[in-house]
């Protein structure tokens, strides 16, 4: 695009208001038109922002709830070391929020960093520093539920002096504690020193779990 040149015939230079405003249809009243105009638009901007800011009372009032302030396992206990409480939008929250702890709750499922406790997250098992294991259901499996103590017994086949293929049961683990159930699998908390016998005996014997306790 080919820019005019500002300087006139006679060697002067052209004024801003001369040069641009002047090829303007209607002259100075284009440009108070055209101030007019941004100022309504600023206005408009001005009006969105303020808006923007005031959006969180369309989401009701600030509630508070218990948020965790670092990633928390499930089995962990949940308490003042691990969350705090904020002030969030009621509308903006999940169902079931917790306003305040009363002590002594254990997390259910995982919580992650600014995750909202709720009453679905909470009602876990305390299992310390036990370790899970799933116990497949094709093994003797008596009806259990979260919570119960089981011991882990194992079969094992032991040949003989004369071949002969004998059974020969163990106990693996005691008071193991049942942290989940399902239908493919029952899943267990054992101990450190429990942990490789009863990863060993899932994979080369048959798994019996006996009810010691219901919780």
């Amino acid at each position: 695009m080919q820019v005019e040149s500002l300087v006139s015939d006679s060697g002067r230079s052209l004024t801003w208001k001369g040069s641009v405003w002047a090829r303007i249809p209607g002259g100075r009243h284009s440009y108070w038109m055209v101030v007019a105009a941004a100022a309504a638009i600023t206005g408009l901007i001005v009006a969105a922002v303020v808006g923007l800011a005031d959006s969180g009372s369309s989401l009701g009032k600030r509630t508070s709830v218990v948020v965790a302030t670092q990633a928390i396992a499930a089995g962990e206990r949940v308490d003042e070391t691990n969350t705090e409480v904020r002030q969030y939008p009621a509308l903006s929250l999940p169902d079931g929020s917790v306003a305040a702890l009363g002590g002594g709750e254990v997390a259910s499922a995982g919580l992650y960093v600014g995750d909202v406790v709720t009453t679905a997250r909470l009602g876990g098992l305390q299992i310390g520093d036990r370790t899970e294991v799933a116990i497949p259901a094709h093994t003797a499996l008596p009806s259990l539920t979260t919570g119960d103590l089981v011991d882990v017994l194992v079969t094992l086949a032991v040949s003989d002096e004369l071949g002969s293929q004998n059974g020969a049961t163990l106990i693996v683990a005691t008071a193991a504690i049942v942290t989940h159930t399902a239908v493919d699998a029952i899943t267990i908390a054992v101990t450190d020193q429990e942990l490789l016998p009863v990863v060993s005996a899932v994979i080369q014997g048959t798994i019996t779990l006996a009810l010691v306790e219901r919780r």
